[in-house]
């Protein structure tokens, strides 16, 4: 009786901790999303093909390929945690300036820090904000309007550089949004 008591008691403290932990990644993409500055990135073609998944868009950004030159030290191991400081230049696109190992302080407001990983050759930069998943059939139109320059990829960014998306922009116009549950 006593043993089966405790092996309730543990599973049920297992099952509490699982659900913590789940509950602590959802309210931290919501307030990332809620409270992150936003910044419009436009979107690079990249043709996508999951079937396991559901349908998608990969996303390619232009900030995704940043100048070895701006690095500081030497060149990035794979997986290794790299911090892209982006500038606003005129017409409101975002563009690497500066690259690092530890997060930089810049109190610029034309300046945002993206926190990525490096990828296997040269200084190619994931940011988690590679993919979006779209309704059945949506897939299609995104990709071309990508071809065509018109996406755009509305981010979320907060102060540790961590960066979520918050829509999909066509045309200048906000056609998907994420929800925030």
């Amino acid at each position: 009786m006593i043993a089966a008591l405790k092996i309730l008691l543990a599973l049920a403290v297992v099952a509490l901790a699982q659900t913590a932990v789940l509950a602590y990644m959802v309210s931290d993409r919501v307030q990332l999303l809620k409270t992150g500055r936003e910044i419009t990135l436009p979107i690079v073609p990249v043709d996508p093909r999951d079937l396991l998944r559901g349908e998608y868009v990969r996303l390619g950004y232009e900030i995704s390929r940043v100048p070895a030159a701006l690095l500081d030290g030497p060149p990035a191991k794979p997986h290794e945690t790299i911090y892209v400081v982006l500038e606003k230049k005129e017409g409101g696109a975002w563009h690497p300036v500066r690259a690092t190992r530890a997060f930089p302080s810049d109190s610029n407001p034309d300046r945002i820090v993206l926190k990525g990983r490096a990828v296997v050759g040269g200084l190619g930069v994931r940011y988690g904000v590679e993919s979006y998943f779209v309704p059945q059939g949506e897939g299609p139109k995104l990709e071309a309007a990508a071809r065509s320059k018109k996406l755009a990829a509305l981010v979320a960014v907060d102060k540790g550089g961590n960066a979520a998306i918050k829509g999909l922009i066509i045309d200048g116009k906000l056609q998907y949004e994420e929800p925030l549950f």
